[in-house]
């Protein structure tokens, strides 16, 4: 009867969202400005197409695409991604395999 933890976890962005054949079983960011790294550990079905950094700056967004073709079906990697937030507000990660299924992470306030 108490939803507390999961308000928690959801106000905390501690979830993602995928259809299922994409499992992003961790997300972390660390760093800040130009030494920032976004570190992914995934399991999917489908060998991947590509992961992405999406990011914001309350004007506008970008992304950086890294191509990850060279994957296997049902495989697993972690992913670390370095990219220059500096001037950022928010961030999420996101990847996309061969037959169109992905998952991403919630965005992440960057401080």
């Amino acid at each position: 009867d108490d939803w507390s933890p999961i308000l928690k976890s959801l106000r905390d962005g501690q979830f993602f969202v995928t259809s299922g054949e994409v499992l992003i079983k961790n997300v972390s960011v660390k760093g800040k400005g130009a030494d920032t790294v976004v570190t992914a550990n995934l399991e999917w079905t489908y060998p991947l197409e590509f992961v992405e950094v999406v990011w914001g700056d309350g004007k506008m967004s970008g992304s950086k695409v890294v191509r990850a073709t060279a994957t296997v079906p049902f495989g697993s990697q972690t992913f670390k991604i370095p990219i220059d937030m500096s001037g950022k507000k928010w961030l999420r990660f996101a990847a996309w395999d061969s037959a169109g299924n992905g998952g991403f992470s919630q965005p992440v306030h960057m401080e």
